[in-house]
């Protein structure tokens, strides 16, 4: 008896290479976020809000999965330049995982043109296309939060941040890591000053204070002075 019930595949159906599928490494998670993307037309563009609207999962859950498809070679984002300086940033997912050495540079691939392989599927990340916003919104939310005046244009800062969002973290993650650490260290004169971006934004410190436990500040009752009644029908005792 067959275990399985197909159907006449001549509508509504997709062909893609098994690579991911049978990729132990991969989740149930990340597979299905690849064969939803593959099972588009070629060159069709992916919004990251629009993907996550396809699932019951949430922000975090998907970028969970999809970090995994860029860790083991499936996904690969590089910035596209315009005038010396980052315009957007583009991804190319593959059907089967590509190693260091099957680099996009040494590759046929020519971005924003048909030529790109039949594997690759050249997608825009709607919440990197318009990086200059994200930097002025993230060092704006920085400044009044913390009473700093650092400047979105300087070319350390976007690093930092681009960095960040190019490993898939969002704006709202970098709200989260300066909430934590302006409540930690704003009132601590010997850590004020490292609420900047070289610090908030490291990689090496970004994704530990994210994920940092924070449990809401008790607030301390201020007591409230028993109202004093009066009695002016007894007169005044004077001891």
């Amino acid at each position: 008896m067959q275990g399985i019930v197909r159907v006449e595949k001549n509508s509504n159906y997709t062909v893609l290479h098994k690579a991911a599928l049978k990729d132990t490494r991969l989740s149930w998670k990340a597979k299905g976020i690849i064969a939803y993307m593959l099972s588009m037309p070629d060159n069709w563009v992916f919004h990251m809000n629009e993907l996550m609207k396809h699932s019951t999962d949430g922000e975090k859950s998907f970028r969970s999965g999809f970090n995994e498809l860029k860790t083991h070679g499936y996904v690969k984002r590089f910035p596209v330049y315009k005038d010396k300086k980052i315009d957007h940033w583009e991804t190319v997912v593959f059907e089967v995982p590509q190693t260091q050495e099957d680099s996009l540079l040494s590759q046929n691939v020519q971005v924003g043109n048909e030529d790109v392989r039949k594997e690759a599927l050249l997608i825009t990340d709607s919440l990197l296309s318009n990086d200059k916003k994200n930097i002025e919104l993230i060092i704006e939310y920085l400044n009044v939060s913390a009473s700093k005046n650092f400047k979105a244009s300087t070319g350390a800062t976007k690093k930092f941040i681009n960095g960040r969002l190019a490993e898939g973290y969002s704006v709202d993650d970098f709200k989260r890591v300066i909430d934590i650490k302006v409540a930690q260290w704003l009132n601590n004169p010997d850590m004020n000053a490292y609420l900047r971006p070289s610090t908030l934004f490291a990689p090496k410190n970004f994704e530990n204070y994210l994920n940092e436990n924070t449990s809401p500040k008790q607030k301390v009752a201020t007591p409230v002075a028993k109202p004093v009644e009066l009695n002016f029908n007894e007169g005044e005792d004077y001891g």
